[in-house]
Order: C-alpha cells, then structure tokens, then sequence
C-alpha cells in the first residue's frame, strides 16, 4: 500500500505507546497514534461512539474509515459485517486505556516500569502491559517497588527468559513479586522518591536526545588508530623494520600492515576485557591528556590534545558513556575515534552544556536510586549478605548510566 497522509481530528487520536517506547522511569513518547472511535457516557462507561455522532462530530475521521470500510467489514470473515464495523479488533481493557497506570514492555531484560500519571498514553497490548494498582495503593509506591533491586532480582528468577537474557513481562510473573507493607513515613519516602525518578529519567531522555540532535548536524572527524592508541607505530615507521628479505616495497609494505592489525587486535582485546570486567567507566581530559578509565584503571591514555579540542572530545566521550553500555570494544573504539570536528557552529557549545547537563542529572539520578534501594532494602530485611547477593548479581543494570 502505498502511503498517504490524512487529517484526522486530535480528539480521536490517542499516543499509542509499543514495546521500544516503555523504559524505566521515562514518562513514553511516542510517535504513533490510533484512532480511537470511544468514549466514556455519563455513567462512566466506555461506548462506542455512534456512527451519526462520529460523522458530525468528526468527519474527517468519519471520511477515512469510511475510506476503509470494506476491508473493516470483511475482517475475521465476515466477523465485523454489521453496523458497529468501524470498532476495534479486540474490546479487553478499553475502559483502561485513560485512566492512571503503570507500564512495562511485554519483553524487558529486567523490570522496566514507567509511570502513565494523568491516563493520556494507550497501550498497544501485543507489545506492552498495563499495571493498576490496588485499591488504596500510591501509583508511585508501585512504582518505586517495581523498579527495585529485590523486585527485579524475583523477577528474574521466576519469569520466562527469552532469548539474549531477555523476559516476558506478563502478568504471571508480575504478579507473584513481593511488595512490602511499608509504614507512612517509609511509604512517603519511597513516593517522593519514584516520582522524582520518573522527573530525573524523563528529563535524562531529554537531554539525551537534544545533544544527539546537535551532534547530528557536525562534522565528524575520523581519526586512525594511531590516534587512540599513541604508542603504537605509524606505517612508515613499521615498514622500516621489515625484515631484510623482503625486497619489494609492496611485500614490506604488506608485513607492515599485517603487524599493525595484529598490535591493534591486541588493544581491541585488551579493550574488550575490560569492558567485559565492568565496572564505572569514566572520561577525563587533565593537564592536556585525555584518559578514559574503567574500574579506576586507565585503559586509553597518552592522548595529547589542545584545550579547545580536549574539551570538545572529553565531552564527545562522556557522551558516549551516557549515551548506553559500549559491550563490543571495536565497535567502540570505532567511535571513539569520530568526535565532532571544531567549528564556529553553535551547536558545539549547545552539545557540550547538554552533555554537562546530562552528567549532573545523572549523578542526581544515582543518588536517587541509591536512596531509594536503601529504605527497600529495610523494609524487606535483607541481611548484608542477602543485600550484597542482590546488588552483585551477574548480569544487573547499573542504576542510570552513572559513568562519566
């Protein structure tokens, strides 16, 4: 089919939120919206809206049904054949789409909620699930709860593992996870805490996206391998040490080439281990040297650069280290070497306070989390050995990306 464009009016067009699109603690955007021919009486209940009201009220929307009428008619066999043609596929859980709740992909590598406050976000339920609290419950206690170490640590002993450390998120392993029964003051805690979170982790999505953006419009440079790792020698260099033998320039010139991809493999895989060791990943750029560390150990240094442009790459890097978890070491070390180019373009120095402004927030976010573990930590009396079985658990996320 080919695509078109149609205007439909906003009152029956609702954000749908998919699977991608629910991540921890961020509030969803999304870029897709369903037409959604519902509305709730005055008793409360979800309709469908009339098919004389929708062309009054909404005759745009009315047009592009219409438009589609018979494919709508003719769909599970003739099933929807009648004068109600234009309602959706499946009617389960319309009465939930607007109203406050939580959300968590039908697929997370762990426990990954986010918060619906005001009910304007509707679920795409093939891809993403609806949580709703109990009665009496805080949406934001849940929340925080949710999103926990301990949780987290259940869930993923009890839910279905997927492919690639991934899990359903369904609610059969939802469900069963342990929430305590906090006192007020602890309650409150954990309340402010979460709501806070889902600020700070929106707001780091923000930032995020708006450095990407600029970075975007830049000009990259591509620096060699010589540039990341400045001990190792340059072609030249290395085909004056080729062995006496080899007469033809071609031939010393290819056993150069040969050695250097084999002292770069080298750092690659010292790389790789190091990021495979974990740890807090971390950029600075001192006294004109730009070091990157992991677990406190320099794994890139000697690399010498004026202020102007250490600056620029530092803040390149820190990017880099927000931005997600580098797990591949020559993919990273490929853009490692592709910082924006000095220019007089104000998009520099718009990215550089974005990415000051990403680590500061992160930071904050740290602090949060941490805050927060702890009063979970105490309502759930875990021993110091149980607390560290839970925070040293193989394969969990660190809190926000707190490298920098």
């Amino acid at each position: 089919m080919t695509p078109y464009e149609v205007i439909v009016e906003d009152a029956v067009m609702k954000p749908l939120v998919s699977g991608p699109e629910a991540k921890r603690y961020d509030e969803p955007e999304t870029d897709t919206y369903i037409l959604f021919p519902y509305e709730r009486d005055a008793r409360g209940a979800v309709r469908l809206i009339p098919a004389d009201d929708m062309e009054r009220r909404f005759p745009n929307a009315w047009e592009h049904l219409c438009r589609w009428e018979p494919e709508l008619r003719t769909r599970e066999s003739g099933a929807f054949d009648d004068d109600t043609w234009y309602r959706l596929g499946r009617n389960q859980n319309l009465d939930k789409q607007d109203i406050p709740k939580l959300i968590v992909a039908q697929t997370v590598p762990e426990m990954r909620v986010c918060a619906d406050c005001d009910g304007t976000k509707y679920l795409n339920n093939v891809r993403v699930n609806g949580i709703l609290p109990a009665k009496r419950m805080d949406q934001m206690y849940l929340l925080g709860v949710l999103n926990g170490p301990v949780a987290d640590f259940v869930f993923r002993r009890i839910g279905k593992p997927k492919q690639g450390g991934w899990y359903e998120a369904n609610r059969q392993f939802i469900a069963p996870l342990p929430i305590p029964n906090a006192p007020a003051h602890a309650r409150a805690d954990i309340v402010a805490l979460a709501r806070r979170l889902q600020e700070r982790w929106t707001r780091r999505g923000y930032l995020l996206q708006q450095a990407a953006d600029r970075l975007s419009v830049l000009a990259r440079a591509r620096h060699p391998v010589h540039w990341l790792w400045p001990e190792l020698p340059i072609l030249p260099e290395m085909t004056e040490q080729a062995p006496r033998g080899l007469r033809l320039a071609t031939d010393r010139r290819k056993w150069a080439e040969e050695r250097l991809d084999e002292m770069e493999a080298a750092r690659i895989e010292a790389l790789q281990a190091a990021l495979d060791r974990g740890g807090r990943r971390e950029v600075r750029f001192e006294h004109g040297e730009l070091r990157l560390y992991i677990a406190g150990a320099a794994v890139l240094e000697k690399i010498y650069l004026d202020l102007a442009t250490g600056s620029l790459v530092e803040s390149y890097w820190r990017w880099l280290l927000l931005n997600g978890p580098a797990r591949e070491a020559e993919r990273f070390a490929i853009e490692l070497r592709r910082p924006p180019a000095l220019s007089d373009s104000p998009a520099i120095v718009q990215f550089a306070e974005r990415v000051a402004a990403l680590a500061e927030e992160v930071i904050a976010i740290t602090a949060d989390e941490r805050a927060l573990n702890d009063v979970l930590y105490a309502l759930y009396g875990l021993s110091p050995n149980e607390r560290n079985l839970v925070e040293n658990e193989r394969g969990r996320r660190n809190a926000a990306q707190a490298d920098a």
